[in-house]
């Protein structure tokens, strides 16, 4: 069994992932490029692209700019795998077009001879915040016109959150594919 978080290569998978993000923050597009592994086999999905080898990832950061900024990492897990192998997980936090977004990253570094350490896959996404019921109130409301005096809305959200409960269990009901839909009344 390989030695886990044999500390010499946690902190040396630590200072790489720290230049890849200060390349990052510097749109520094040759650093990037150069921190994934130049291959066909390379893989990284992004928030809104799939990127198959080393030479559409290159095409990608050629073809893009910096979309964020205030990025903080807010946290990071280091698993290596005896010298040679290590994940990096961080749960992150930045501006993107003005507004304050959590993401994710995962990056599988691998240690080859002769070149060194690179990422050879990599996946970064958006922690997705369900909207609270504040929200919901606030959309509907608009939504059919009706405004709604701050005194009530306790009231309206605890309304919402039993009839949700109520509703949860029938939405799970599995129905037969032959059942018809019910007809649809219009005004």
């Amino acid at each position: 069994m390989p030695e886990i978080n044999a500390p010499a290569v946690v902190a040396e998978v630590c200072a790489l992932h720290d230049a890849y993000e200060r390349a990052l923050a510097e749109h520094d597009v040759p650093a990037l490029t150069d921190f994934f592994w130049d291959s066909p086999h390379v893989v990284r999905y992004g928030v809104g692209e799939h990127l198959y080898g080393a030479e559409a990832l290159a095409a990608y950061r050629q073809a893009t700019t910096r979309a964020f900024s205030d990025r903080q990492l807010l946290r990071r897990a280091v698993a290596a795998f005896g010298a040679d192998t290590a994940s990096v997980m961080c749960e992150l936090q930045q501006t993107v077009l003005g507004r304050t977004r959590r993401s994710r990253q995962s990056q599988l570094w691998i240690r080859f001879p002769v070149i060194g350490w690179k990422i050879v896959s990599a996946h970064v996404s958006h922690a997705q915040r369900p909207p609270g019921w504040d929200e919901y109130v606030d959309q509907a409301t608009v939504a059919v016109g009706l405004p709604l005096d701050p005194a009530h809305r306790p009231g309206v959200v605890q309304q919402l959150q039993r009839t949700a409960a109520l509703v949860a269990p029938l939405l799970a009901f599995p129905l037969p594919a032959d059942v018809e839909p019910a007809p649809l009344f219009t005004a």
